[in-house]
């Protein structure tokens, strides 16, 4: 699975990660920063990953920040995939057998016990 499928922006195509960049380093109109913070104000997610964002003074932390939150969002993913491999549904062959046998001893009883009270 691609790294950029894990994108923490993803389910917000509509800010893209340089735009978050160019939003916290000033690099926008004052109408493009208006627009930006309109769209962050409609996502809990991304006013968090804004506020998170812009406490790191460096350009460079950002993107360190950035690539580290895909890495380790990855890593989660794919312990998770492990997981879930591992829980596989347990055999239940024994445990249908036993119904069954249980239901035809419950419905020979049920006849036996007719055809003595019909005599």
């Amino acid at each position: 699975m691609s790294d950029k499928l894990l994108d923490i922006l993803k389910d917000h195509p509509d800010i893209s990660e340089q735009e978050m960049l160019d939003y916290l380093n000033g690099n926008l109109t004052p109408d493009q920063r208006y627009e930006m913070e309109k769209r962050l104000a409609s996502s809990d997610m991304m006013s968090d990953a804004e506020e998170g964002l812009s406490q790191v003074k460096n350009n460079d932390q950002v993107k360190k920040a950035v690539a580290d939150l895909n890495k380790h969002l990855h890593l989660q993913l794919q312990q998770q995939r492990r997981k879930r491999k591992l829980l596989k549904i347990p055999d239940q062959s024994l445990l249908i057998i036993t119904t069954f046998l249980l239901l035809l001893l419950i419905t020979l009883a049920f006849v036996i016990i007719y055809k003595m009270q019909a005599r």
